[in-house]
């Protein structure tokens, strides 16, 4: 819940929720959101709508328990009073230069945004005196009122909690005429060999050498010369690593997803149909997609807690995962437990229609649970459910 929330009586539907400790502030974590809408307390209509910039928000935070006073973090580089109960406001800048779907030209139009959706958020290098996090964001071209997403590039930046500061932003992968993108990546950890690891999908032209599991892994040195570079980007093969992206192999041996309950999910709109940031095509055709590769990854560091690395996986839109856990980013990756987000129905229609955004959070877990969020359609807000281990 936020602030904002509590003082006026209005809801943040809004999916991600991707979240970092906050560096020289025990106890406080920074949430970072996708897609967000206000709507009225009175009659639920949209008051306002931040597209494709994403919003982000602070608060106290303790293990086992879902944050109930964030404060919303005003469009950097403007000052932040804490704790504070302001409205959201956008997060990144606009994406330039995206383009329309197979075309020249620029990504506009009715129904059309572009659009950076964060993907991920880990301390910067430097550990205990680093003061900056490292946020991770793929950029699509949103057509067809979010029916349609194309993904065209991948970029990093640094942020400064403390000052409400970001860095320059840049694509370090972008695509050429409006083609999709290759690298759509996220899930930064960082590894005590001095690499920035990063996890994607692997997207049709890759999926010769991907194979089943449909999970790829790609390593950089961990800094911002080595990161900015595309050159610098490695490929794990399964045995070593690669500068060439078609020599990509799975790290997850196969995942089985839960079976699926036969759904035709409806073309969402900019008013309640927030897509998930690992999407890259329409709802309908995840809920294919999903018999056969992830339908989103979380990963993240959870040796605080005793569990290693650990990949939260959705095998379908009915809120059906698995849990991975590992050692090391290249695995082995071994299946750690199954489960289901009780997601509801939305007003769009199926009970199980666009029940996404799962993502786990290493702060908030103990070492008896796993606590992941999730976008529930039904209360049109990001949800938190905690799970055994």
């Amino acid at each position: 819940m936020s602030n904002y929330e509590r003082a006026t009586g209005n809801t943040i539907p809004r999916d991600c929720g991707y979240s970092s400790p906050l560096p020289g502030r025990p106890g406080w974590s920074l949430w970072l959101f996708c897609d967000t809408a206000v709507t009225g307390a009175r009659d639920g209509k949209i008051e306002h709508l931040i597209l494709g910039t994403d919003t982000a928000a602070v608060g106290p935070y303790r293990a086992g328990q879902v944050p109930g006073r964030l404060s919303e973090i005003a469009t950097p580089p403007a000052p932040v009073t804490l704790p504070g109960d302001g409205a959201p406001q956008p997060f990144l800048p606009v994406p330039q230069g995206l383009l329309l779907p197979g075309s020249t030209l620029p990504c506009s139009g009715p129904g059309t945004y572009p659009a950076s959706w964060i993907t991920g958020v880990t301390r910067a290098p430097g550990g205990a005196a680093s003061s900056n996090l490292l946020i991770t964001y793929d950029d699509y071209c949103v057509t067809g009122n979010a029916g349609s997403l194309t993904a065209e590039g991948f970029g990093l930046v640094e942020y400064d909690p403390a000052h409400n500061l970001l860095g320059p932003t840049g694509r370090v992968f972008a695509s050429v005429g409006g083609l999709p993108a290759q690298q759509v990546l996220g899930s930064p950890v960082l590894g005590a060999d001095g690499y920035l690891y990063l996890f994607g999908f692997c997207p049709a032209t890759l999926s010769a050498g991907c194979g089943p599991g449909g999970v790829f892994l790609v390593r950089t040195p961990a800094q911002p010369a080595s990161w900015q570079d595309p050159l610098s980007y490695t490929y794990w093969t399964g045995t070593g690593w690669s500068p060439q992206s078609a020599a990509a192999a799975s790290v997850l041996a196969g995942s089985v997803p839960a079976p699926l309950t036969p759904v035709t999910p409806p073309a969402p709109t900019a008013s309640a149909g927030f897509p998930s940031p690992t999407a890259s095509a329409s709802p309908a055709s995840l809920v294919a997609a999903a018999a056969s590769r992830p339908l989103s990854i979380s990963v993240g560091d959870y040796r605080a807690v005793g569990h290693g690395l650990v990949m939260v996986e959705q095998t379908s839109l009915a809120g059906y995962f698995q849990v991975w856990q590992a050692a090391s980013p290249t695995g082995p990756w071994r299946p750690l437990r199954t489960g289901k987000v009780p997601c509801t129905k939305g007003t769009q229609g199926a009970v199980d229609a666009l029940c996404r955004a799962l993502i786990g959070h290493p702060e908030l877990s103990t070492r008896s649970r796993l606590l992941i969020s999730y976008f529930d359609p039904g209360r049109d807000h990001v949800e938190v459910s905690a799970y055994s281990w």
